[in-house]
Parts: structure tokens; C-alpha cells; sequence
């Protein structure tokens, strides 16, 4: 009987692994629980694949290392700290993943030894990979430059190391956010273009979503090639012109940020086919804003906008609700807005309600004393003691000489809510010196009140009132 020409079958930690013949080229060790590779264990020399991710490896193995051919290596999930040794296979590698570890520094090799062919790179989600980045070892890092152009480096942890997204000078796609995020890691940019991603001028698809963005500069234009951006769950408020620049631009997401409005030249996107701008303080759409040739999708939901021009037939996806509008009741729009919430839950339908709130001291119908009662007092039912930590006083404190000083107590905590009439503030603002009321964290009309209530007005009498027509001549 002839012999078996086939390997037997090797142990690895407990569990068998078949390495049956010497040509294999791929091979998924995931999800085996595995705490280290023998160097006995001999993986196919020709091995162009392997997926070890989903275990608890602290090194990479040796016998991964010395593998001359391998051109993808998934080793994300695991435990590994280091990953600094030039491996064997370091200019055959393609794409690398080496994303939720634990690196303590990003594998030194990359950087210095410049791998050839090396396009896709995956190392989000390594909280601690700035740990190395000191005694002058960040400075020596950001003089190399890579061939990378596919990076994923989101939750990394990248606020006062900007510098090290120009190490990818050739990225076309850059993924530095998340909509999957812990704030805590997050990477944090308030400006862009910022220091480093100005060097990454070729980007076609940019995420940096959930990473504090607050202002976007006119150079944005600098991304010509720009094709997708997304900028969702960030403080911007608006857009420069500078951003219609943007010629090539197809998907624009702007979702969950504070916009109020879309600058005039919105028009020159020819390209664009989806622009979510869902949940911002929209209050009023470009007056060309409709002409947008290939225009397909448009989310508008949950915005502060009034009055919404008819739409034309080439949207395919809509979403108008939860304005100051009625949403469209016709079967047409509600087909499509279906389609747009596909994959979408917890969405209102319907219009918003505007809250009712007086916008001036003058439109009160409560006095001012009974205003200053409300602040001085809701104040204290709210929190159930002074702002001083003292219980609230009783009564027979009122005819105190402290009592009765007036001091301010407001009962808002949080920004005022702004009004639709922002639009016209935020465009008279750019013309000149323009202080809107509502910008303030407590609004200049209760500023007024507490002024009035501390130099009230002289009283004079008139004649006839108050005569005294007692004999009492004291």
C-alpha cells in the first residue's frame, strides 16, 4: 500500500490545523483562541493570505515572520504591543491589518524600511500608538514618507500629533473618524485642512467624522480630486465658499453638526449626487439649490427650514421631516422618502413645532419683578439650594440687609435655543462687527433685566397721588 504523500496534521495550542500540501496560498486561523505559533508549527512557504485575527497573540510569531510571501496579513484583535522588526516578507505586503491591539508605537518597519508594495494600511483603534512618540522619536518618524494609499487611523488618539498624517503624502483614501467612537480616543482636529493632513493633497475619499471638528478653512479646495467626504457629528457651522470648489465632489455627508446655512455657489457641484445634511440648524436652502444637475439624494431631516421649494423629479431619496414645514403627503414623496430610511431607525415623522418662547424682554407678559422672582427662585426649586451650597432661605430671613442685594441666579444651563433669523445674523456678521443676542450663553435681554433690577428707575409722584388726608402731622 502506498504511502500518504500528504503532511499530518499539526498541533497549534490544543487545536489541529491541516497543512496538507506545500502550495497553499491562503489560510483563516481566526477565532481560535490562539496565544502563540510554535516555531515547529511550519506554515506553507508560499502562502500569499493569512488571517490570524480574533485571538490573543502578544508577538507576532516567528514563523509568520520569516514567511517571504505573504502579501495580506489580517492580525487585528489580538493583544500585540510591538511590531517594530522588519519581517521577511516586508517588500511583498500589500495590505496589513493590524487594527484594535494594543501598540505601544506604529510598526517602526513601515516607516523606515518603505515597504514597496505596501497600499492598504489598517491600524485604528490602537489607543496607546502615540506612547512612542517622545524624546525626539516623533520627530524622526514624521521626516519619512510612505507609499500608503489607504489608511485607517481612526480612535488612535491623534490631538497633538497631527504631524503624522503627512507621512502619507500619496493617501487617496483616509479614514481619521468614525461614527463607532469613544470620545476618549478619539482623534481630535477642530481645524481642517490641519497640520500634516495639508500634505495629503491627492485624497479622494476623506472620513473625519466624530473628530471636533469646528471650522473648515477656504484652502479646503486644496483636495481637487476629492470625490467623498464625510464631516458628520463635528460643531460646524458653516461652509466657505471655498468648499464648492470642490468640483469633483459626489457624496457630501454633513449629518449631526450646527450648519445654518449652504453657501450661494453650491451651485458649481456639478458632480454631487448625495448630500446628507440631517440634524443641523438649516433655516433656509440656496435659491439655486434644486438646479444641482446630478443631484439624487438629499436628507433634510430634522432642521430648522420654513419653507422648502418644490423638488425636482430626478431626486430619488428625500427626507423633509421634522422642520417647520408640512412634509409632502402625496405617494411620490413618501416612496421615496421610505427608500432613504431603509436602513435607518428611530426617525420622527411629521413637522416640528416651534416652542413658543418669548424672543425679547419686550414680548413678556410678566413684570419685571415677577421675572427676577422666576430666576431667583425657580433656581433654587431646581436645585434645592443656593448656588452656594446653602439650603434656600425661610421667610422670616426676607427683612435681612443681604436678602434684598440683587445678584443674578439664571436658570439656564445651556445655550439659548437660536432662532431662524440666524441666517441673517451669520451674513451681517462676515460684512462687519455684528453681536447677535442669542450667541450668548446668557442672552443679552436677561442681561438687560438684571441691569434694570439693580438701577431701577426713579419713581416720581404726581400730583394728587398719595395725598395723606390724615390730621397726623408727622
Amino acid at each position: 500500500m502506498e504511502e500518504s504523500k500528504e503532511k499530518p496534521l499539526q498541533k497549534l495550542n490544543g487545536l489541529n490545523i491541516g497543512i496538507v500540501q506545500d502550495n497553499i496560498t491562503t489560510l483563516d486561523l481566526s477565532h481560535r483562541n490562539i496565544k502563540d505559533i510554535c516555531e515547529s508549527v511550519k506554515l506553507p512557504a508560499n502562502l500569499a493570505e493569512l488571517n490570524i485575527s480574533y485571538n490573543k497573540l502578544e508577538n507576532i510569531p516567528d514563523t509568520v515572520m520569516n514567511l517571504k510571501s505573504l502579501a495580506l496579513l489580517d492580525i487585528s484583535y489580538n493583544n500585540i504591543q510591538y511590531f517594530d522588526d522588519t519581517p521577511s516578507f516586508c517588500h511583498m505586503i500589500e495590505i496589513l491589518n493590524i487594527s484594535n491591539n494594543k501598540l505601544l508605537g506604529p510598526p517602526a518597519w513601515i516607516w523606515f524600511e518603505s515597504p514597496e508594495k505596501l497600499a492598504k494600511l489598517d491600524i485604528s483603534c490602537n489607543i496607546n500608538i502615540t506612547n512612542s512618540f517622545q524624546q525626539g522619536y516623533f520627530e524622526e518618524i514624521i521626516q519619512c514618507k510612505t507609499s500608503i494609499v489607504d489608511i485607517k487611523i481612526y480612535n488612535c488618539g491623534l490631538r497633538n500629533f497631527k504631524q503624522f498624517l503627512g507621512t502619507f503624502p500619496k493617501a487617496k483614501s483616509l479614514q481619521a473618524g468614525t461614527n463607532e467612537i469613544s470620545y476618549l480616543n478619539a482623534n481630535s482636529f477642530t481645524d481642517i485642512p490641519c497640520e500634516g493632513l495639508v500634505n495629503c493633497c491627492d485624497i479622494q475619499r476623506l472620513n473625519l467624522s466624530c473628530t471636533l471638528v469646528y471650522n473648515i478653512e477656504p484652502h479646503i479646495d486644496m483636495y481637487k480630486n476629492l470625490i467623498e467626504i464625510n464631516l458628520s457629528q463635528n460643531e460646524i457651522s458653516s461652509l466657505p465658499n471655498e468648499f464648492c470648489n470642490l468640483e469633483y465632489l459626489e457624496v457630501c455627508i454633513l449629518s449631526f453638526n450646527r450648519i445654518l446655512y449652504l453657501p450661494e455657489d453650491i451651485i458649481k457641484l456639478k458632480k454631487l449626487i448625495t448630500l446628507c445634511i440631517d440634524s443641523n440648524e438649516l433655516c433656509v436652502l440656496p435659491d439655486n439649490f434644486w438646479s444641482l444637475p446630478n443631484l439624487k439624494k438629499v436628507d433634510l431631516y430634522d432642521n430648522y427650514l420654513c419653507d422648502v421649494p418644490v423638488y425636482v423629479e430626478q431626486i430619488q431619496e428625500i427626507d423633509l421631516a421634522q422642520n417647520y414645514l408640512e412634509e409632502p403627503a402625496d405617494e411620490n414623496y413618501l416612496s421615496k422618502k421610505r427608500k432613504l430610511r431603509h436602513n435607518i431607525v428611530g426617525r420622527l415623522n411629521s413637522r416640528k413645532y416651534e416652542n413658543n418662547k418669548p424672543e425679547s424682554s419686550h414680548a413678556s407678559t410678566t413684570s419685571d419683578d415677577e421675572s427676577y422672582d422666576e430666576l431667583h427662585f425657580d433656581s433654587y426649586t431646581k436645585n434645592d439650594q443656593s448656588p452656594n451650597g446653602d439650603r434656600p432661605s425661610s421667610p422670616e430671613d426676607w427683612d435681612s440687609d443681604d436678602y434684598w442685594v440683587p445678584h443674578y441666579i439664571s436658570i439656564r444651563n445651556i445655550t439659548p435655543p437660536q432662532s431662524p433669523w440666524l441666517y441673517f445674523v451669520k451674513r451681517k456678521m462676515a460684512e462687519g462687527n455684528f453681536c447677535p443676542m442669542d450667541m450668548h450663553t446668557v442672552s443679552v435681554a436677561e442681561k438687560v433685566k438684571y441691569e434694570k433690577l439693580c438701577n431701577p428707575q426713579i419713581q416720581y409722584e404726581s400730583d394728587g397721588q398719595f395725598d395723606d388726608y390724615s390730621d397726623d402731622d408727622s
